[in-house]
């Protein structure tokens, strides 16, 4: 028997295999899809696998809801509690289940917080492929797959979980350069709390609180699999003495059946059951439904600060949890300077009083500012509001302005400012920006025929109504961030996102 030949060969067949296996991880990782935008669930499971072991005091499982509705960071902040967000867009109580018995593996939370939404969800392949995907391989990953295939409600094979290339092997001819990693950044995730940059301001106060509604109007069932899993998750906190709260966030699809019933399995089990969505919640929280809400179902990152304070009052009044802020070693794992512009941006784009906006936009990141008028501005600018465009760099007094002249100036993103006047109904700026971008800003102010607008890329982006029109641009990445319009006269101010 030739040894050194068996040996020779063996060697070549282990090095083939990890060959293969190196290349079909790398294949698997670059075809199978990021989720890096809505509720960011690659970042948020990353992130918290990047927690160090015995940080979380407070886990919290849920939907959509949870990841903007909770702030990790303001809880902290406020009250010095160390909680984790883990959930995604419309997930089951299957997968609120396994990402339980997941954390416990690295940590040792005292309370288990769950947003009681997933009882009404219908299941949904796509987002539980998504918490499957997040996962690392392990006894829990197997079971959750194996759990999840048995359902009869999914069509996708075993096989497909384990090895996920054989679902999304046909991206391959619509790779990005996101597919490569090339901008993947886990830090833009805060402990599962995702920073929401938009506001909705037609959410409907009588539709968002319980008290008006129908307790037999639109009943919707609970699903067997979600109570199965529900049950589930209460034995495990039952027999790892964790303490259980029931919550729900403020949402207005949210029904006053689907409270009752919800309050009847709290009973059932004796848990406590949170519910904000009734009008003495509300007020108490102190949410403004004009300032914060990003749609009708989810608060933007101003209405999750004041939720954190309402949460953190009464976790910090019920449980006994440590104040993290006096531990000096604890380190809370959040990019503060990504977190503070974020959050800054989110309260800028926000905002409905010029006196704010134009207070915060001092303090947004660098960005240009194009600005023109509509109508005359002589005597109608407040002394607040001149001496804050005088502090963003305009050195033209508004008041001062001859009646009938068009103004327009372009604010840099560097602190100096190019600006003009003119007496002849009409005056513009244009050129290009250092990203190789145009602009342009115009004002005319014929009786007639009055105008106010700001191009960006040749694209109108103005409101074009009375008073001061402002456009705010950013260079690095090449976005409009905000367009506004602030009448002179009321002082109202409207406000347009590029989503809108």
């Amino acid at each position: 028997m030739n040894w050194n030949k068996i040996i020779k060969n063996g060697i070549k067949a282990v090095a083939f295999l990890l060959i293969f296996a190196l290349l079909f991880q790398a294949a698997t990782f670059v075809l199978c899809s990021k989720w890096t935008i809505g509720n960011q669930e690659t970042y948020v499971t990353e992130s918290f696998y990047e927690l160090e072991d015995d940080s979380v005091d407070v886990l919290v499982l849920g939907s959509s809801q949870v990841l903007y509705c909770v702030s990790t960071v303001e809880l902290y902040d406020y009250a010095g509690i160390s909680a984790s967000c883990l959930g995604g867009a419309s997930t089951s109580l299957l997968s609120n289940y396994y990402w339980l018995l997941e954390a416990e593996k690295n940590q040792n939370p005292s309370v288990v917080m769950l947003d009681v939404s997933s009882l009404f969800e219908q299941f949904k392949e796509q987002q539980e492929r998504k918490q499957i995907r997040g996962m690392k391989p392990s006894l829990h990953w197997l079971r959750f797959i194996q759990a999840m295939v048995s359902l009869d409600v999914t069509e996708e094979s075993y096989l497909s979980y384990l090895f996920p290339i054989i679902k999304f092997h046909t991206r391959w001819s619509s790779l990005e350069a996101l597919d490569f990693g090339d901008g993947l950044d886990s830090s833009v995730c805060f402990r599962g709390y995702h920073v929401s940059n938009y506001c909705q301001q037609k959410v409907s106060y009588d539709t968002l609180i319980l008290d008006n509604d129908d307790p037999e109007a639109d009943v919707r069932e609970l699903y067997d699999y979600q109570l199965e899993y529900f049950e589930k998750i209460v034995a495990y906190c039952q027999e790892n003495d964790i303490e259980l709260l029931l919550f729900k966030t403020p949402k207005s699809s949210w029904t006053l059946s689907d409270c009752n019933q919800v309050q009847e399995l709290a009973d059932e089990y004796g848990l406590t059951y949170l519910d904000f969505n009734w009008e003495d919640q509300i007020v108490a929280v102190g949410l403004d439904i004009t300032t914060d809400f990003q749609d009708i179902d989810h608060l933007n990152t101003r209405g999750a600060d004041k939720f954190a304070h309402t949460l953190a009052d009464y976790l910090t009044a019920n449980y006994d949890l440590p104040d993290r802020r006096e531990d000096e070693t604890f380190d809370l794992h959040v990019d503060r300077e990504v977190y503070d512009t974020e959050r800054n941006d989110s309260y800028l784009r926000s905002a409905n009083d010029p006196v704010e906006w134009l207070t915060l936009l001092k303090e947004h990141t660098a960005c240009d500012i194009f600005l023109s008028t509509y109508g005359d501005t002589a005597g109608l600018v407040s002394d607040e509001l001149a001496a804050l465009l005088a502090d963003l760099g305009l050195e033209t007094d508004l008041n001062e302005l001859p009646e009938g002249n068009g103004f327009v100036a372009w604010l840099t993103n560097d602190g100096t400012s190019v600006e003009e006047k003119t007496d002849s109904k009409y005056i513009r700026i244009e050129g290009t920006l250092d990203n190789g971008v145009s602009y342009q800003v115009v004002s005319r102010n014929q009786s007639s025929r009055k105008q106010s607008k700001q191009l960006i890329g040749g694209e109108d982006q103005s409101i074009n109504t009375a008073g001061l029109n402002i456009t705010l641009y950013d260079e690095a990445t090449g976005t409009v961030i905000e367009t506004v319009a602030i009448d002179l006269e009321t002082g109202e101010m409207t406000c347009v996102l590029p989503s809108d």
